[in-house]
């Protein structure tokens, strides 16, 4: 056989599997979701995380393992042992009701200076909530719970305190990882993903008020949830599990008991749970809870450009491509590479942006210190350019006091 012949061969040969690849992952967008979390998870065993052993059909929306039975007792003894209460010493914090300690209120609300006229000496504040997540005594948190923490103290379930201190934070997703010097304690069970669908009843698990450990049951509403300016990188399980101030950083668990996310907000007019609560899912807790007790820090790919969102008015103008680069940070590599204000962005990463979130999300996923590719569209001329990956720096969110 000719060499040319054996190069033809194995060309088509490739290009069958990438068109295969292609249709799979059209149709059964899920499998490759599953091969990468369990890539994912696989990396987290080195930080010795629980995931559960149970296995589920997507498709039927079931559970293969018939001695698996959802039991919100059963459940709520499972999970509650691996969720502590977080207390904070913090300078010139106010004596207050605790109905306004919590930073998940102050997220969404204002305070009047007269209300909040009290003691200003450093005292103890009943915070928030956290997770045991792994062996060692490793807590999962929300940032905005840890935010300004000058001294940590963890009042564990099955009672007494324990000091802890930060490990890592993650703001732009609002995560925390702090640790308690005891290693008795039981770490949750995380539950393996595109087990959860809307509907799923679930439990929200925290210290809301101050007033003790409390279990509250609801369903899924809605998952995927984006735009709430709550963080950089959104992807919100919705609930109408009541969430309250205190259950900030709280664990939010399935039938099983099985953790599938952290509490972290509600949305009220009044402060009072009206059924609208968020998790942030167990796919990015395991993410940024591995990024940081393996690296040390959650690094994450950026170019220095600002997307937008093509209106719908103006997209017509622009053919099927509705992100933009909104602006360019000056000196940064997309600067360097030649990328300009106006630009409409097509791919990045040999990926077709669906929308500005997602450019977002593709880049903070490319690795720093790499390079790739970007296509772009100005005027009726498509352009490609190398641009290279620095690291992100943490824009940390200031809105939220």
């Amino acid at each position: 056989m000719s060499y040319k012949s054996s190069w033809l061969i194995f060309s088509q040969l490739v290009t069958f599997t990438l068109g295969l690849l292609f249709i799979l992952y059209t149709l059964k967008p899920s499998w490759f979701q599953s091969v990468i979390y369990k890539l994912e998870i696989e990396n987290s065993k080195k930080v010795h995380l629980k995931f559960s052993d149970r296995s589920f059909d997507q498709e039927k929306g079931q559970e293969e393992n018939p001695n698996y039975k959802f039991g919100f007792t059963e459940a709520a003894i499972t999970a509650m042992p691996s969720v502590v209460h977080i207390l904070s010493k913090q300078n010139n914090i106010l004596s207050r009701h605790p109905f306004f300690v919590d930073p998940l209120f102050e997220r969404f609300f204002f305070e009047s200076e007269s209300f909040l006229k009290g003691d200003k000496k450093p005292t103890y504040q009943s915070l928030g909530s956290g997770v045991i997540v792994a062996d060692g005594g490793f807590v999962m948190t929300n940032y905005h719970v840890i935010r300004e923490a000058t001294e940590l103290e963890v009042a564990l379930a099955g009672g007494g305190k324990k000091p802890a201190r930060v490990i890592g934070i993650d703001p732009e997703t609002d995560l925390a990882v702090i640790k308690v010097s005891d290693n008795t304690i039981p770490n949750i069970v995380f539950a393996m993903p595109n087990q959860i669908n809307i509907g799923d009843f679930v439990l929200a698990i925290g210290n809301p008020f101050g007033v003790g450990q409390t279990v509250t049951q609801g369903i899924v509403s809605a998952v995927g949830r984006d735009s709430l300016n709550l963080s950089t990188f959104e992807n919100f399980i919705q609930t109408d599990a009541a969430i309250n101030p205190g259950n900030s950083g709280g664990a939010l668990v399935n039938g099983a008991g099985e953790l599938i996310g952290i509490n972290t907000a509600i949305y009220s007019q009044t402060g009072s749970n009206i059924g609208i609560g968020f998790a942030i899912p167990i796919e990015t807790v395991t993410f940024v809870l591995t990024k940081i007790l393996t690296e040390g820090k959650v690094s994450r790919g950026f170019v220095g450009i600002q997307p937008a969102d093509i209106s719908i008015e103006y997209s017509g103008k622009v053919g099927e491509f509705d992100t933009y680069v909104r602006s360019v940070l000056k000196n940064s590599p997309a600067y360097r590479a030649g990328v300009r204000p106006g630009d409409i962005i097509l791919s990045i990463a040999n990926l077709q942006i669906k929308n500005s979130k997602h450019f977002l999300k593709t880049v903070a996923d490319l690795k720093p210190s790499s390079s790739t590719k970007l296509i772009l569209k100005r005027g009726e001329e498509t352009i490609e350019v190398r641009v290279s990956v620095a690291e992100r720096p943490i824009f940390k969110l200031t809105s939220t006091n």
